[in-house]
């Protein structure tokens, strides 16, 4: 669903910050004097260089020749100030106050082997005799020439952004952060290259390449300064800080541990689940899930690239709700502001949320400047509806609504329009207008389901002034549709209610169709019974109605038992089928002479056949399995006279290949064609060995009758004499891995003229890199040629042109036009499209102009054109 960009909409307050426990010290730094004795501890500030203080981890004092190896005594003592090498660890300031304080004359230290900044060292190293300090300096510890050197910290910008992916313009849409960093429990660990402790003061200075950890928090600087009072730090210089979803990083900032809450100064931030960026005068983070930015330019640009920036007085992120809030936000494109709103909401995930969605704007013949701004009500997880407010420059201001619903077991969308005054209609002609859409559907109960489609449009040309822009469509009917199933064990019901209304005016009230109310259908597969048998039926009641009193309308009765025997082998299979046709009428204003109750009941049966023949084979150099498949299809039907019978719902299917199989010739069950035919069929394909997959196909087809098909759908039509049917060809190909091609002919050996009815040919290019290339041509005698090119091609790199040509050969017109461009960087797509359509070949033709702009990670505006060329270009999709 889009997401909208609100305004005027308050986000509601979430649950109280989290505190932590508190933090649990155990001291693994046990101070001694020179006599080994712990209890010797004098109760002044030390300054020892070359040992470590911790929560959890020790490191390495430095080793003397002359030590000797004295195992510590289990004295708890304060945070530490003392360092080796690198590392410095602090514990909590419960410890602080507890700890008696350890002598100023010298120590000796133990290191632990959970943490060493030594690599090949990981046991106790020996204690060793340091020199004294004197008292009243604080506790400094200055980093020993026989450390082991550490790299110096990465810059800010690569330390940030490390580990994301902001490739938004790859194909491949992984995860695109790495994982939070694991809460293995809520102590704080801190490591530096020197540390100060001012035990007093409940105070301790870390400095050089500090690193603080805290659960799954880290926090790195060139200062910090630990405070045991409220549990903070104040961090100064390359001020880094990384916790799930955001990182963090500043000229100076001061974190409180305990409620996770804190403020930096100068800072720059990245969102990472959505991936997003920004930077500001200041950055508050008022829990784990909100953060508040001042002075701040946000974006989902890539690093480098600010195509598109919000910049505001203030923008507050809520990672929990997925909303974000701008205070004074102008909206720039390519450094140019074009959008400001005093307040604003908007998403920075895929979650829905009430508020203003994008507008759409645009230009037709039909309607003029032609601009709508909807606004989307987010109701209940699940519920939600629109309102749509449409203003045109032509006709007025037309006001449009939709209501959608989605259960475990139901879903719905119920659209309605109006227009109560369009100023472009005619005298006489009734102005308000209006349309209304319902689609509902679901399954209340175990194997029970229902489907409702319900459509109303106020007059004939409404569809062709006010439907959908990109989308017009000329129908003739509007169908009005319920339907209730039941799926049993191998046998299904259905109860339908059907009506259309008839928007074409052309269309004569005789020729216009029936109603079904209602219809019930019966229908009834079980396979695998006695002897192998099939069994197989068909029942249904309708009752017809029509607007027309002149029309023949009543009820039907028709029931096809049947009993099959599939017999298959890998080889090939045979089936013979046996079924009979019943149907029996109860009409109304029936054709005076004939019968208000007619019947019919007809016996078919049929006897399908095939074989399989496989070798293996080549096809441009992939290895392939060549199959052959001869199929012979036997038909006999008794004629019967059928001319009393009424035409409700039936029609001449459109000769195919897979028509050649049918039992019937005759959609609907009015008519029940007389056959005594065979059908010859061969079939080939190619058959990937690697992959099973159909590398081409072709087919070939035709009916021979051994007598005349006297049942036509007009009693007094033309009896057909000739004693074979049209050939029917299909081939379809994979020709490479980016062309694809399909061509279908009718062919009528019979015909003195035109022996070509009907004919299709295709051929597809898709690679890769998306260029598309489709060509088609279409034919029908005497009614349909026509020629269809679509396309989306580079121009540059980021610039493709998109369009088609539908083009009538028969009519000399153009049925439909478009073109545009489409560009497209890693954080924003535009397009435009100038297209150019006929509802059908008499029409006037309609011009209109869209445009879209698609900022990536925010928003869409104007038109849907995506969703249009989807419909347009075969292959053509985008990755929203």
């Amino acid at each position: 669903m889009e997401q909208p960009v609100q305004g005027g909409v308050t986000t509601q307050p979430l649950e109280e910050p989290r505190t932590p426990e508190a933090v649990a010290i155990t001291p693994l730094i046990t101070p001694q004097a020179p006599g080994g004795d712990a209890e010797q501890a004098t109760e002044e500030d030390q300054s020892t260089p070359g040992t470590t203080a911790s929560t959890e981890a020790t490191t390495t004092p430095p080793i003397q020749d002359n030590a000797t190896e004295t195992p510590p005594a289990p004295v708890e003592v304060a945070p530490a100030v003392i360092t080796t090498g690198k590392t410095a660890t602090s514990n909590d300031s419960q410890a602080m106050e507890q700890a008696p304080e350890a002598s100023a004359q010298s120590t000796q230290a133990e290191t632990s082997t959970t943490a060493s900044t030594t690599p090949d060292i990981h046991q106790q190293a020996p204690a060793a005799e340091t020199p004294p300090v004197t008292p009243s300096a604080p506790a400094t510890a200055q980093r020993p020439e026989a450390t082991m050197s550490v790299a110096p910290s990465p810059v800010d910008v690569a330390r940030i952004d490390r580990g994301l992916d902001w490739s938004q313009c790859a194909a491949d849409r992984s995860p695109r952060h790495p994982p939070s960093l694991p809460i293995a429990d809520t102590s704080t660990r801190i490591e530096a290259d020197a540390a100060d402790l001012y035990r007093s003061e409940g105070r301790a200075d870390f400095s050089g390449n500090v690193q603080v950890e805290h659960a799954n928090e880290r926090l790195q600087a060139d200062h910090v300064t630990y405070l045991k009072g409220g549990n903070t730090l104040d961090a100064e210089g390359n001020v880094y800080l990384e916790q799930p979803g955001l990182r963090v990083t500043g000229s100076e900032m001061h974190y409180n541990l305990n409620t996770r809450q804190g403020s930096a100064e100068q800072a720059e931030f990245r969102l990472t689940d959505p991936l997003a960026r920004g930077n500001a005068g200041t950055a508050e983070i008022l829990n784990t899930d909100q953060s508040r930015y001042s002075d701040v330019r946000y974006t989902t640009c890539p690093p480098g690239n600010s195509d598109w920036q919000v910049e505001a007085e203030e923008i507050e992120i809520d990672q929990a709700s997925g909303v974000g809030v701008a205070r004074h936000a102008k909206l720039r494109f390519k450094g140019v502001p074009f959008i400001y709103l005093p307040y604003a909401t908007f998403p920075i995930d895929d979650r829905r949320k009430s508020g203003f969605l994008p507008p759409t704007i645009g230009s037709s013949e039909n309607s003029g400047a032609d601009a709508s701004i909807p606004y989307y009500f987010n109701i209940a997880p699940h519920l939600d509806a629109t309102f749509t407010p449409r203003i045109m420059s032509k006709r007025g201001i037309l006001l449009g609504g939709e209501f959608r619903y989605l259960t475990e077991r139901n879903k719905g969308e119920v659209r309605g329009e109006l227009l109560p005054s369009d100023s472009e209609r005619g005298p006489g002609e009734n102005s308000t207008r209006g349309a209304l859409n319902m689609l509902l559907n679901g399954t209340p109960a175990p194997r029970w389901s229902y489907d409702i489609n319900l459509n109303y449009v106020s007059d004939n040309d409404y569809l062709d002034d006010l439907g959908a822009s990109l989308a017009a469509t000329s129908v003739q009917h509007q169908e009005r549709r319920g339907d209730v199933q039941y799926f049993g064990d191998g046998w299904s019901f259905l109860g339908r209610a059907q009506q259309f209304q008839t928007i074409d005016s052309t269309i004569a009230l005789n020729d216009r169709p029936y109603s079904r109310l209602p219809q019930l259908l019966l229908n009834l597969e079980k396979p695998d019974q006695a002897m192998g048998l099939t069994y197989h039926l068909r029942s249904e009641y309708v009752h017809f109605g029509h607007s027309s009193d002149n029309k023949v309308k009543g009820e039907r009765f028709d029931l096809q038992p049947g009993v099959s025997l599939p017999l298959r082998r890998p080889w090939g299979f045979l089936t013979p089928k046996l079924s009979l046709h019943h149907t029996r009428y109860s009409l109304e204003n029936q054709t005076p002479g004939l019968s208000d109750n007619p019947s019919r009941t007809l016996p078919t049966l049929s006897l399908d056949s095939g074989l399989y023949f496989d070798r293996g084979g080549n096809w441009f150099g992939n290895a392939i399995t060549h199959t052959l498949e001869p199929r012979l299809y036997y038909l006999y039907t008794p004629k019967e006279d059928q001319s009393d019978l009424p035409d409700f719902d039936t029609g001449a299917l459109d000769f195919s290949f897979a028509n050649l199989f049918r039992e019937n010739r005759f959609s609907g069950v009015d008519k029940v064609g007389d056959a005594n035919q065979l059908t010859t069929a061969l079939t080939t394909r190619g058959l990937s060995s690697a992959s099973g997959e159909e590398l081409f196909r072709a087919s070939i087809g035709q009916i021979f009758y051994f007598r005349d098909r006297e049942v036509q759908l007009i009693s007094s039509g033309a009896v057909p004499q000739e004693d074979s049917s049209s050939i029917v060809a299909e081939v379809a190909a994979r020709l490479s891995r980016e062309w694809r091609m399909q061509a279908g002919l009718q062919w009528n050996p019979h015909a003195s003229g035109n022996e070509t009815e009907r004919g299709a040919f295709g051929i597809h290019y898709l690679d890769e890199r998306r260029r598309i290339l489709n060509l088609t041509y279409r034919y029908t005698n005497g009614s349909i040629e026509q020629t269809d090119l679509s396309a989306r091609w580079p121009i540059t790199h980021r610039l493709h042109a998109v369009g088609r040509w539908n083009y009538s050969l028969l009519h000399e017109t153009s049925m439909e036009t478009f073109a545009g461009v489409e560009y497209e960087s890693c954080c924003w797509v535009s397009r435009f499209v100038v297209r150019d359509y006929r509802t059908d070949a008499n029409a006037d033709g309609n011009l209109a102009l869209f445009l879209q702009l698609e900022l990536k990670g925010l928003t869409s505006l104007g038109d849907k054109i995506d969703q249009f060329l989807e419909r347009g270009i075969l292959g053509y999709h985008t990755d929203n």
